[in-house]
């Protein structure tokens, strides 16, 4: 979840995978080190490590018990990500600038990734979501970022990138395999799809 690490829902949570990509040129080195350094710090603070423990970091530290994770987080969670929201802005300023200056295709395709974040954000700070799905969203949210800049011949993806997606196609499939093991669950569950950059989120059983 690390859009909403980064960017609150960056968190994080948006490790930089996708928002990396924006600076890809050689003059961009120090706005991504600003941006890095700045989401390792929000990471660091007592609020990033409280819910690093349960939202999607995209890091290698995760594993598939994010993904199955059923239930919303705790008031102290939702507090700890509403400050990190607020520090993020920070975060996010430093790589949206850039790319408004240089880059004004892939601003727009940040705010639009920026746009889906704040929509988990709310959901899981109200709520609304299980952690678990929350995390789902929110790799789809950074594949579907790489996809748009794929698409925008931003720059092909890092061997480290390719590594980490592999990693998280198993997880997600690991995931998807317990799941389905597991007893089904006696209260409605969410289904949540996304039309456009909205979320929107019916509950079923």
């Amino acid at each position: 979840m690390r859009a909403l690490l980064l960017l609150a829902a960056a968190f994080g949570v948006p490790a930089l995978t996708g928002c990396a990509q924006i600076a890809t040129r050689e003059s961009a080195a120090d706005v991504r080190s600003k941006f890095a350094q700045c989401g390792a710090a929000n990471r660091a603070t007592p609020a990033g490590q409280l819910v690093a423990a349960r939202l999607w970091m995209g890091d290698g530290t995760d594993t598939a018990s994010k993904l199955l994770d059923p239930y919303p987080l705790t008031p102290a969670e939702r507090g700890a990500l509403v400050q990190l929201h607020d520090r993020s802005v920070q975060c996010r300023q430093i790589m949206m600038s850039y790319a408004a200056r240089n880059a004004p295709q892939e601003a727009a395709l940040f705010q639009d990734y920026i746009y889906r974040s704040d929509a988990i954000f709310g959901k899981l700070t109200s709520g609304e979501l299980p952690v678990g799905m929350a995390n789902k969203l929110s790799i789809e949210n950074d594949r579907e970022l790489q996809t748009d800049l794929a698409g925008a011949s931003v720059g092909g993806t890092r061997r480290e990138e390719v590594a980490r997606e592999r990693a998280t196609d198993a997880m997600l499939q690991e995931s998807e395999q317990i799941a389905a093991s597991l007893p089904q669950p006696t209260t409605a569950t969410p289904n949540c799809t996304w039309l456009g950059n909205i979320l929107n989120c019916a509950s079923v059983r």
